[in-house]
Formats: C-alpha cells, structure tokens, sequence
C-alpha cells in the first residue's frame, strides 16, 4: 500500500481492507482541469529513503518524519527521515514506547506525550486528533519544536496504527507571558540531584557521549538522556555543557 503524507490510505491494503481511516484533515476531489493543475504532483520516493514497512499496514511513504505507533503506544516502524530529524535509528526506538522516545512536552513544560496522551485517547475511541505543535527531545538531547500530524487506521477487535508525520515547525515556540518571570536556578536545587543523576553528570564532565555514558551505567540511551533532561531542569541550564560547567561551578564535578 502507499500513502502520501496529505491523503488517505488507498484501497486493496491487507490491513485496510478490514478497517477505516481517521485523520485531522480531508483532502476532497479535484473538479475540473482547472484545479487539478493547482495541485502539484508529488511522487513517491523511489529509493525508499523517506518510505517504511509496517507488517500491519504495507509500505508509507512520505516526505515528512514519519512514524507508527500502535494500540499500546509501542514504536512499529520509523523512518529515515525521522533519524534525521532526532537522531535515532530504526532499531533503536522500533518496541519502545513512543513518548519515551519523544519526552514531547508544551513550550511551558507541560507534559504532551505520556502513557495516556490525547492522540491514543481519541484512537481508542474511533477519533482522530488535529495537528499540533510540541517539543520533542532528540537523542542529543536538543529541544525540537515539530508539528505532529496524525491518521488513525482501525482494524479489528480494538486494534490500530497511528501514523504520525512530523516536521519542524515554521513558527516559533510561544514566548513567556508577559509579567511571568523567568526561571532563575535555584542553587539549593543540587541537594535533589540523585546518586544517579550526579554519576550521569560526572561522566559528561569527563567527556562521554550519551552512547558512553549509557553504556558505562549499564542503562539504556533513552534513561541516559532523561537524566541529562532532568540534571538540566534541576540546575537551570539548556544545554550538556552549560549542565556540566554549572556542575563544576557548584562543586558537584
């Protein structure tokens, strides 16, 4: 089966024959020569580098960071582009929970994706989701501020796939309000810092990738790169190496 990033799934698919889609958006028919020469054709990739497999739904393609995820929020297939926009491949993110992997949050902080996030609510309840913005953490630990548009494709007995498109968004994260103050570090935050979190600390002052650091815990890159996220909330900086001369600073390193 193939499927553009702005249609809907086409007939004779194995998984779609049995079931329906549900997306933020319809794309009606062309009427007359004249719009028909409005709409661009896209073609599809030819060398599958923007396209995945999924086992349940055939072969997507699209030119946009595409994703599935199932009924229990599980990663089933992700594709090249996806690497490319956060930095992890295929085999490292395909079984795992997808709000694992993306840490998506609102600008303010405010938890997105989590074990009961909107879009997999709606799923579940035969609904689709409209598109939305959200800050997804890369495996480098950088913020991504993505516009995730989502299609819902039902099966039987309860069962579905999400596929999720992302790209960066062409608009700015929303700035504070005005009259909010700004978040200053508070220097007894330190005194929270776990056992763990200050050998996770210590091991990036010492120069170690997430990859080392992970593998030198015995962890996995993703809770390797949580403790990186939470070290950073807690000690009021954005970045690994603020983190890290913030460390040094208070004494920690």
């Amino acid at each position: 089966m193939r499927e553009a990033a702005t249609g809907m799934p086409a007939r004779g698919g194995s998984g779609l024959e049995r079931g329906r889609a549900l997306g933020n958006t319809s794309v009606p028919a062309a009427r007359g020569a004249g719009l028909e020469k409005r709409i661009p054709d896209v073609a599809l990739p030819s060398d599958c580098s923007m396209a995945i497999d999924e086992s349940w739904l055939g072969k997507i393609a699209s030119a946009e960071a595409l994703f599935v995820t199932d009924e229990r929020q599980r990663v089933r297939a992700w594709s090249a582009t996806a690497q490319s926009l956060l930095g992890y491949a295929p085999e490292e993110v395909v079984g795992q929970r997808c709000y694992v992997v993306l840490m998506g949050r609102e600008p303010e902080g405010h938890p997105v994706c989590s074990t009961s996030c909107p879009v997999t609510r709606n799923a579940r309840r035969g609904r689709g989701t409209a598109s939305y913005e959200v800050m997804a953490t890369a495996k480098d630990g950088t913020q991504r501020y993505v516009t995730n548009s989502v299609l819902v494709i039902e099966g039987g007995r309860g069962a579905f796939r999400i596929v999720h498109t992302m790209r960066e968004s062409c608009v700015l994260p929303p700035s504070r309000p005005a009259g909010l103050p700004a978040f200053e570090p508070d220097e007894t935050s330190a005194e929270s810092l776990t056992r763990r979190e200050l050998e996770v600390l210590r091991l990036f002052a010492r120069g170690m990738s997430l990859d080392q650091v992970a593998c030198e815990l015995s962890i996995s890159a993703f809770t390797a790169r949580n403790h990186s996220t939470t070290i950073q909330h807690k000690l009021g900086v954005r970045n690994r190496l603020q983190m890290v001369l913030e460390g040094i600073r208070r004494g920690l390193v």
